[in-house]
């Protein structure tokens, strides 16, 4: 395990160096995503939904999961918003926070964990093939409930925002969390998978080069996007959100996952270690959108980010002997 996770920062390490270099800039990066989540990704997710047994398939990780997830952001959001100091109101850039709008990016940014870039290079890394499909299974619901959980709170915070406005951002949430290009081959995967048709050995072989590419490419453009994002940093109030990030959301989800569902032990280890990944980029690009709490949701994913280098050994110690 020591080995696997250490071969997980080495090649973060190398995006972080190769950002460092210039070989790689912001705008080459968003291309080298782009590319990434469009080809890369979708074969693997593919290819992985398609080959299991859909009657193995099971609700209970998406509701321990999300369960345990709105409990924790609503919780985050409610102390946000009555002691709003404590997490940095006082340096709002640009236009002043909203105490609501303040809540909803930090509630988010305490709860939406980075599933793809990191977590499917890394539940495929330490948990195999029977890992990533919990994953992925959670995957189909996650963006769609938590993106929406935080359009609601932003909503509820901006004022005067005229219907057509509101109109345009529910379709972008809809096509962002239900069309996006990494959850669409799941759902193709699980169709696959009910129609009981297995892939030709050409299709088959070739999705799965393709598959092999996403894991290091994932965790290369990670480490470069760190890098490029550091000068985003405002320390000031994301102590509470790792905390809960880190610390709080885990557990939360454990306790749900394993005390109150009982579910199997693989299961329970897949889903902690997610809760237990970085903050994703939507907080973050959910908060530029409303101009609310755009430092803090910044600072969250860097700081988190670096921070996972200590944390996640640990609680993927807690979980050596199931793999």
């Amino acid at each position: 395990m020591t080995e696997a996770l250490l071969q997980v920062f080495v090649i973060i390490g190398i995006g972080v160096l190769v950002a460092w270099l210039g070989w790689i800039d912001e705008q080459a990066t968003q291309v080298f995503s782009s590319l990434i989540v469009r080809v890369f990704l979708p074969a693997l997710l593919f290819r992985a939904m398609a080959s299991v047994n859909f009657q193995t398939l099971s609700g209970g990780p998406i509701l321990a999961y999300l369960l345990a997830t709105v409990a924790v952001f609503f919780l985050v959001y409610g102390l946000a918003y009555r002691y709003a100091h404590w997490f940095g109101a006082s340096e709002a850039a640009g236009p002043p926070d909203t105490a609501g709008g303040l809540a909803a990016s930090a509630a988010l940014s305490a709860t939406f964990s980075n599933n793809v870039m990191i977590g499917i290079p890394l539940v495929k890394l330490f948990f195999g093939p029977e890992g990533l499909v919990v994953l992925l299974t959670v995957l189909t619901m996650h963006s769609l409930v938590m993106l929406g959980t935080g359009l609601v709170c932003f909503e509820l915070a901006v004022k005067g925002r005229s219907r057509r406005s509101k109109l345009m951002t529910a379709k972008h949430l809809l096509q962002s969390a239900v069309l996006h290009p990494v959850v669409v081959p799941i759902y193709l995967g699980l169709l696959v998978s009910l129609m009981g048709w297995e892939l030709p050995l050409l299709v088959d072989s070739t999705l799965a080069s393709l598959g092999n590419v996403a894991i290091p490419a994932c965790l290369v453009l990670l480490g470069a996007t760190v890098f490029q994002s550091r000068h985003q940093v405002r320390p000031k109030g994301v102590a509470p959100v790792l905390v809960f990030k880190l610390v709080i959301h885990p557990l939360v989800v454990f306790l749900v996952a394993h005390g109150l569902l009982g579910l199997p032990p693989l299961t329970v280890a897949v889903l902690t270690t997610m809760a237990s990944l970085p903050t994703g980029s939507n907080p973050y690009l959910m908060s530029q959108r409303y101009n609310q709490g755009v430092s803090l949701s910044a600072t969250a994913v860097v700081a988190t980010t670096a921070m996972t280098a200590i944390s996640l050994p640990y609680v993927l110690s807690l979980f050596s002997s199931i793999q």
